[in-house]
């Protein structure tokens, strides 16, 4: 009996989603029968190829490989993780398609072969080799911050030099907090977030750990023992227990968001589960998420609903908290107010490429990825379509 409750609250809160179903045929990349409108999903980059075509083409004419995430810098532009080519890209105002960093795409590496990347200013991005970069955040000057998974570091891209350097990272491990991050080692760290005073959070996959780096550089753990688990709900963050994918070549897990009162939100991936660190009361909850893999709970209250190894978080221009559901192919979105939770983009089907749907028709394969662009349409990294949708407002 929830579900239409939340249905009618949601369209009050995002109108776009009530909009009627698309009366176009299906489009391909590059065909303009797609055409853009509240409600209406459309693909707005990639081929659906596994594939790295080269740069200069149109991004509907552009190939990635399973694309990771896609985020809006402060000045509007779009950069796509092109995960399995090691690059990362932006989409220029003309829809052209440009590598910003990583040197040979679909060759993994660790910056250029001379180590110029290893203190500021860095070496030009396009010969700063990657290994799997899994997350971008940008500082309000439009620096990139780049989480570049596999190869333990935390490198900067200025887009004025178009150089890179390593701002943090010196090869895989742990060696405790207290030091600055110059001298800090992850353990293929996955996600960061930036607060607005200029605290980053980082999610340590394999250190099963949430470590702040202070503005003055300071690197400490706020969430995790270390120890992979579960545990800790209603105590201290630093004594909780996280769970995320570890062994010797794992897949990327978790991911972060920061509310406006300065809350942290952890997909707690192998745990499946939503949870937020309040800093002030110092106390780690479940918001969401049962413990076990699997889809439930559509209108009901978000912590009874089952979710599956979610990938991505981020808040939306309505204050509503959006879910990369990716192991359920999903797409959905808690009320924070009331707790509830729906899907608005996807289902359970893998196989067909929709465009020119509604959000409810899209069929995804495992999406990764979500960033909202300038005017607050949703986009989604459908990453084993190799493809990104947008959903305009």
């Amino acid at each position: 009996m929830r579900a239409p409750v939340l249905r009618t609250a949601l369209l009050r809160r995002v109108p776009w989603l009530a909009a009627p179903l698309a009366l176009t045929a299906a489009c391909g990349p590059g065909e303009t029968a797609c055409e853009r409108a509240p409600g209406i999903a459309c693909v707005w980059a990639g081929t659906g190829d596994l594939a790295f075509d080269g740069d200069g083409r149109d991004r509907r004419e552009a190939s990635f490989y399973w694309p990771l995430d896609v985020e809006f810098a402060p000045d509007g532009t779009g950069y796509v993780i092109d995960w399995n080519n090691h690059v990362v890209r932006h989409v220029l105002a003309d829809g052209i398609v440009e590598t910003v960093v990583g040197g040979v795409p679909a060759f993994p590496g660790d910056g250029p072969p001379d180590g110029a990347d290893l203190m500021a200013p860095g070496a030009p991005g396009t010969t700063v080799l990657l290994n799997h970069p899994t997350d971008i955040q940008f500082e309000p000057d439009g620096t990139m911050l780049l989480m570049a998974w596999h190869n333990h570091k935390l490198r900067v891209w200025d887009p004025a030099t178009k150089l890179a350097f390593v701002q943090g990272g010196r090869g895989g491990g742990f060696d405790g907090d207290g030091d600055p991050i110059g001298m800090v080692r992850f353990n293929q760290p996955k996600a960061l977030v930036r607060a607005p005073d200029g605290t980053l959070f980082v999610l340590d996959q394999r250190n099963q750990r949430i470590r702040k780096i202070a503005p003055d550089g300071i690197v400490t753990t706020v969430a995790g023992t270390g120890e992979a688990g579960f545990a800790g709900d209603g105590g201290p963050p630093a004594m909780a227990q996280l769970r995320f994918e570890a062994g010797g070549n794992p897949e990327p897990s978790g991911a972060l968001a920061l509310d406006a009162d300065g809350r942290l939100y952890v997909s707690d991936g192998k745990n499946h589960r939503l949870r937020r660190i309040d800093f002030v009361a110092d106390t780690i909850e479940t918001i969401a998420g049962t413990g076990t893999a699997g889809f439930s709970g559509d209108g009901g209250p978000a912590v009874d609903a089952a979710i599956d190894d979610v990938r991505d978080l981020e808040f939306g221009p309505d204050g509503l908290l959006y879910v990369a559901d990716t192991g359920n192919h999903r797409i959905r979105v808690i009320d924070l107010t009331t707790g509830l939770i729906t899907t608005i983009a996807g289902g359970a089907a893998v196989d067909a490429m929709r465009d020119g749907v509604s959000p409810a028709e899209l069929t995804f394969n495992r999406p990764a990825g979500i960033g909202f662009g300038p005017d607050g349409a949703l986009y989604i990294a459908d990453t084993l379509h190799s493809r990104i949708v947008e959903v305009p407002r």
